[in-house]
């Protein structure tokens, strides 16, 4: 088995290729750039010892302080990479624990979110109602105008039928204004929380339905706890 040890030329983590599988370790930026993309080889020799062969002749690797091609080691030396001599950690090679990460705080902001919109739809609704109310005043008025007549009596309920739709027409105006703030509101609101715990990307699942029936994050493939 030979694990090939680098630099991960994206992320600029440290690259562990294992068994055809890649691997990063460490945080993000933290391989120096004389660090080559595959700078070192490790294979097991015996228990406990390892054979590490620096793979290019420009790259540089040194072995508590000496500069080696090819070496027998134990994980009680210390490898560095690069002429930054950059610390290689032993633990890269541990196999990564399984982390997992509790979503159900989740379902409070998508509960939240439902509720708040199906108030707002609730009040558009009622403005949906009291429009047609007003519709039906006023052409109750005008037809009163027209059996009355077209005398003082008519000219009285024709201007009710019109104040009461200027009214209404502004109120609309400000209540549909203040709904669509709202709901502009509360959708800011929801996709700014509305993000993987680990990593902070934007879920993709719009409910929580969705989303517990997801099994990891498709971006940083975090484990759901449900």
């Amino acid at each position: 088995m030979e694990i090939i040890i680098g630099r991960n030329q994206q992320t600029r983590q440290l690259s562990i290729l294992k068994d055809g599988s890649t691997t990063n370790y460490g945080q993000l930026g933290s391989v120096p750039m004389d660090v080559s993309r595959h700078h070192i080889s490790l294979v097991p020799v015996e228990s406990g010892k390892w054979r590490i062969k620096n793979l290019n002749e420009h790259n540089f690797t040194f072995v508590n302080g000496i500069a080696v091609e090819s070496k027998t080691i134990s994980e009680r030396d210390k490898v560095e990479l690069g002429n930054s001599h950059y610390l290689f950690s032993w633990a890269a090679l541990q196999e990564p624990k399984e982390e997992i990460i509790d979503i159900r705080p989740l379902k409070k902001v998508w509960d939240d979110y439902k509720n708040k919109t199906s108030e707002l739809n609730m009040a558009a609704q009622k403005f949906n109602i009291a429009r047609s109310a007003t519709g039906i005043v006023t052409m109750l008025a005008i037809a009163c105008g027209f059996i009355i007549g077209h005398g003082p009596i008519y000219i009285f309920f024709y201007g009710i039928a019109i104040t009461l739709s200027l009214c209404f027409l502004y109120k609309a105006w400000t209540d549909v204004s203040r709904i669509q703030e709202r709901r502009d509101e509360y959708q800011e609101e929801f996709d700014s929380k509305w993000v993987c715990p680990k990593c902070g990307r934007p879920i993709q699942a719009r409910n929580y339905i969705v989303l517990s029936k997801l099994d990891a994050c498709p971006y940083c493939k975090v484990k759901y706890k449900k």
